[in-house]
């Protein structure tokens, strides 16, 4: 489909298709988006995008499916219907006119993931 989208879009200089990258190079794009968007139509429980974007600091636009609104909040990102492509634009104009502390999406992400964090849940689990 690569081919077939590139030409659908061809004329819009705001789509860029960069390929498959690594994980340094999905962190680095991350760290200089507006936002990103999270558009699912699965119920995946813990998705690691959402995860990824908010631990470089970058707000989520996501689609309320899976764990997906579990993880946004008014301070981090927006959250639309899945399927619904009116709610879906809707969300992304908000998000870019609204004022995001990148570096508190970031410090709150960070501490939340932390692997010290999920061990100190389990061992509280466990005793």
């Amino acid at each position: 489909m690569l081919d077939q989208l590139k030409q659908r879009y061809s004329e819009n200089h705001n789509i860029e298709f960069c390929g498959r990258l690594d994980a340094r190079q999905v962190a680095e794009l991350l760290c200089k988006a507006r936002f990103s968007v999270m558009p699912s139509e699965c119920y995946d429980n813990n998705p690691l995008g959402v995860i990824e974007s908010l631990c470089a600091g970058t707000p989520v636009v996501g689609a309320r499916i899976g764990g997906i609104p579990e993880l946004l909040d008014e301070n981090n990102g927006m959250a639309f219907t899945s399927g619904d492509r009116n709610e879906l634009a809707h969300a992304i104009k908000a998000a870019f006119e609204k004022k995001w502390d990148n570096n508190a999406i970031k410090d709150v992400a960070i501490s939340d993931f932390s692997a010290e964090k999920h061990l100190r849940l389990i061992e509280e689990i466990y005793q």
